[in-house]
């Protein structure tokens, strides 16, 4: 009986050691519970709307124009581009010189700015509207219309603010502006109504005109690419008539800028005119010399050259006046005279 006991006890305590085993291994967790996702809404994007702001110099004047006229052409711009909404016009500023017109814009953080030039012509007045980003420093539209009233200064207004919309991308329905010629009289920059009536007295005629439309002259097919004057003149002055020689141009022409004129124009026309042929080159060289001894003067010496694309001189005029703008526009109305297609 003694030796029959010891098997018992063994398997007895191996039974005992199996269950303590089975007991102190670790259970399996339960599965773990996770929340249910939770759909991510999309934030709504709430754009600003496109307003652009721009700032209006007053419009150069030449010939027997007061600079007047141009403060006050601007300021019919100003009123329009208020009237027809959907832009932040600035104050028309004063004393600001053309060569600072970009800074100044920058400076009043301006999306555009506009200037232009006022010249007369018989019974009318030519004016030449330029657009210019602040971004890039580059004319972005520009358009030349023939005045003979205050309905046709509003609606090149309208045409140039309407045109604005479209380079800033603003969703505008250009129908809806269309009413903006009817606006009241446009006002002063500084609330004080001015002659409107008077603003084309220096060419009024002996019997009421209709009002007419700004309708652009028609132009002939063949364009004008604009280098830039070169000289023994300043700096400054060599630049003042690149701008008057294209404003000149743009009266009658299609004018588009070409840069800087090379050395030599026999060589570069062909690469200047590239694969649009139906063009002209023009460019011209500004010299100055003061004459006299007591009372002296500047006086300007301009020569006008127009090329074509093959690298020949179609026409070449030289005229000295005192000032700038009338020996280059007597020089470009020469070529009108003789040129009259462009060809």
């Amino acid at each position: 009986m003694k030796y029959r006991a010891v098997p018992r006890l063994l398997a007895l305590a191996i039974t005992c050691a199996c269950v303590a085993l089975v007991a102190a291994a670790p259970r399996t967790p339960a599965p773990l519970s996770r929340p249910s996702p939770v759909p991510l809404t999309t934030p709504t994007l709430h754009l600003p709307s496109i307003v652009p702001t721009v700032i209006i110099y007053p419009f150069d004047t030449s010939g027997s124009l007061t600079a007047r006229v141009g403060t006050q052409i601007a300021s019919i711009f100003s009123q329009q581009f208020t009237h027809s909404g959907h832009v932040t016009v600035l104050p028309v500023p004063a004393g600001i010189a053309r060569s600072a017109y970009l800074t100044n814009a920058r400076s009043h953080n301006a999306d555009y700015y506009v200037s232009g030039y006022v010249t007369p012509i018989g019974q009318s007045v030519s004016v030449v509207v330029q657009v210019v980003s602040t971004q890039s420093g580059v004319i972005v539209y520009a358009q030349t219309g023939q005045l003979y009233g205050i309905n046709d200064a509003l609606s090149l207004a309208l045409n140039t603010h309407d045109a604005i919309m479209q380079l800033s991308g603003a969703n505008v329905n250009v129908a809806t502006t269309e009413s903006a010629t009817a606006a009241p009289s446009p006002e002063a920059s500084n609330g004080a109504q001015f002659n409107l009536g008077g603003l084309f007295s220096h060419h009024a005629h002996a019997t009421p005109r209709p009002a007419s439309s700004a309708t652009p002259q028609a132009k002939p097919d063949r364009g004008v690419i604009l280098l830039t004057v070169r000289g023994t003149a300043a700096e400054a002055a060599l630049g003042q008539a690149t701008e008057l020689l294209g404003h000149d141009l743009a009266v009658h022409f299609n004018v588009r800028d070409g840069g800087a004129a090379p050395a030599n124009l026999v060589t570069a026309a062909d690469s200047i005119c590239g694969a649009n042929r139906d063009n002209t080159i023009a460019t011209g060289t500004l010299a100055q010399k003061r004459t006299g001894s007591i009372r002296s003067r500047v006086q300007s010496t301009f020569t006008l050259q127009v090329w074509t694309c093959f690298g020949a001189v179609l026409y070449q005029s030289t005229q000295t006046n005192p000032d700038i703008a009338k020996a280059i526009s007597g020089a470009v109305s020469d070529y009108i005279t003789s040129h009259p297609a462009n060809s």
